[in-house]
């Protein structure tokens, strides 16, 4: 029984409050009684109180840091130390050997990192039965760590989100090392398990773990659709979740819509910018950063939940966006792109829309369409029966302890 063992999540900080899914595998473990602790390369700052809301009183016990500080001109002495650590000892010698490879990628950042890493772990006298590494990235440092006697552990599990196998720079760095690297392989989509494979990695190493939503918070509704037609984005503003396709098809769109999208981030004025020079600019209300209770209330009065994602300019993509699966869990019809894992999600006519990637007039042309259309009401039902079967979290929690009990 995995009540009897110990579980260790390895992360590069903690918490990590937009790392939802760390944050609730934590807690749904800890709920099922597991003895479970969390590793993070950065020192921790419970400011917000996270980290005792999931342990309570045994918080400092169970969650710890590596490094004691930020990095700083000391790292570099501490790196130096760390080097000459693992010269000593031939089962450390493959730790030299990343550190080159870092090196050879040009990205002395890690180099360091990793050897102040070693330093400070030496006396740490870490032991758990199976470790959860959240990134591909974080499952190599930790596979090399538990080789060399660093860190005691009998499993390995890493779970890839997507950022770490497909942004250019990141490939540049880790897909040499994902093929060899020890332990089970989780990535959260098929996409990503063949991604996997394709980097050479054994299929017989790879489980799919889908990441999801708790079905229960989301109370299941329907509507006639409204006029003008109410449209909703919840996203950051960054390239890879398309924002300004979606405005663009908004604005040119034959029928008369209303667009609210929540969330802020770098790209928020250039939107603001493209939406007012706009003759119908008064379709879109950017609403900025909203609580999870105001996204829930809009999600009601919504026909339609948009976010046609894509992949950026550094390689960027999606992994299967939480959003759209709270949108079809509370009965709101979703359109989004070929992208990614998304299509696992949404069944293009069964369970939502889909377009290709970056095409505003396939977009605009689809939102004429749904509001035409006879059988929204099936396909909301379809779609909440396909996030509660394949995307409940609490299904999910059960398939992950299975995976760990093996």
């Amino acid at each position: 029984m995995l009540a009897n063992k110990k579980v260790l999540f390895f992360v590069r900080s903690f918490p990590v409050l937009s790392q939802t899914f760390v944050l609730n595998q934590v807690k749904d473990l800890v709920n099922e009684g597991i003895d479970v602790q969390v590793l993070s390369v950065n020192p921790t700052n419970d400011d917000t109180g996270v980290v005792e809301d999931i342990f309570g009183k045994s918080a400092s016990k169970k969650v710890a840091s590596i490094l004691p500080t930020a990095h700083s001109s000391k790292s570099y002495f501490h790196m130096l130390l760390g080097f000459l650590y693992c010269m000593v000892s031939v089962k450390r010698h493959k730790l030299i050997s990343l550190f080159f490879h870092f090196m050879a990628k040009k990205n002395r950042f890690l180099a360091k990192d990793l050897m102040c890493i070693v330093w400070f772990l030496r006396n740490k006298n870490i032991s758990t039965d199976s470790c959860i590494a959240h990134f591909g990235s974080n499952g190599v440092v930790m596979d090399y760590l538990i080789q060399a006697g660093l860190v005691k552990c009998t499993n390995l599990f890493t779970i890839f989100h997507g950022y770490e196998i497909s942004r250019y720079d990141q490939l540049d760095l880790w897909q040499n090392l994902y093929g060899n690297l020890g332990g089970v392989l989780l990535p959260i989509s098929d996409h990503w398990k063949n991604k996997l494979i394709e980097l050479g990695a054994n299929a017989s190493k790879i489980e799919v773990v889908h990441m999801g939503v708790d079905v229960n918070r989301f109370a299941y509704s329907e509507k006639v659709v409204s006029t003008p037609l109410s449209i909703l984005s919840v996203a950051r503003a960054t390239e890879k979740k398309g924002l300004k396709y979606a405005i663009k098809a908004v604005l040119e769109c034959p029928i008369e819509c209303k667009y609210k999208i929540i969330g802020d981030g770098d790209l928020m004025n250039s939107l603001k910018q493209d939406a007012a020079s706009h003759s119908n600019s008064h379709r879109v209300i950017f609403e900025g950063a909203k609580p999870s209770s105001f996204v829930a209330e809009s999600l009601k009065n919504t026909d339609l939940f948009l976010l046609p994602s894509v992949r950026d300019s550094k390689g960027d993509m999606e992994g299967i966006p939480v959003s759209l699966m709270e949108a079809m869990a509370s009965g709101v019809v979703v359109l989004s792109t070929i992208h990614s894992g998304i299509p696992e999600l949404v069944k293009h006519g069964k369970t939502g829309f889909l377009v290709k990637e970056k095409d505003s007039r396939a977009i605009s042309d689809m939102i004429l369409d749904i509001s035409k259309r006879y059988d929204l009401n099936d396909i909301r039902r379809r779609a909440r029966a396909k996030i509660e079967v394949s995307f409940n979290s609490e299904t999910l929690k059960s398939n992950l302890i299975e995976i760990l009990t093996r």
